[in-house]
Parts: C-alpha cells; sequence; structure tokens
C-alpha cells in the first residue's frame, strides 16, 4: 500500500505489477501533485480468515491487520 501526503491511498498485489526489461523506465505506481509527497509505503500480507461467511475464498469481509506503530518513508 502507497500513502500519499495528499491522502490518496494506492493498495495493489504485487502479482498485478508487470515486469519491465532493461531499456524502460519502469512502471509508475502512483501519480503525486506538486509538493505531494510519499507519506507511507506499508506491506500488506494476505491471509486466509476462516468462518468468515463469505464462502469463498477468503478475501471477502476479511479485515485488514491493525497499522504498525514504526516509521514512515519520506
Amino acid at each position: 500500500m502507497l500513502i500519499s501526503t495528499g491522502g490518496v491511498l494506492i493498495r495493489t498485489a504485487v502479482s498485478q505489477i508487470r515486469e519491465q526489461g532493461r531499456s524502460t523506465q519502469g512502471v509508475t505506481l502512483i501519480s503525486l501533485s506538486d509538493g505531494e509527497k510519499l507519506a507511507g509505503l506499508e506491506r500488506i500480507e494476505e491471509r486466509e480468515l476462516e468462518g468468515n461467511g463469505d464462502g469463498g475464498d477468503g478475501e471477502a469481509g476479511a479485515e485488514l491487520p491493525p497499522a504498525p506503530s514504526g516509521p514512515t518513508v519520506h
């Protein structure tokens, strides 16, 4: 998850980020406005929850783990 100082949150699975060759400029994950900075970068591990009532893959209705109280990226 990427978090900007403007309050934008981007959450994407690593598997959804396409790989680029050596001759490219890379992949843009978040666009920041003038004066806006990346406030935080956090890894969220997906886990399967039992008995959440969705009858499926454990993702619907899943709760996020509590945010760590460690330092943020500036």
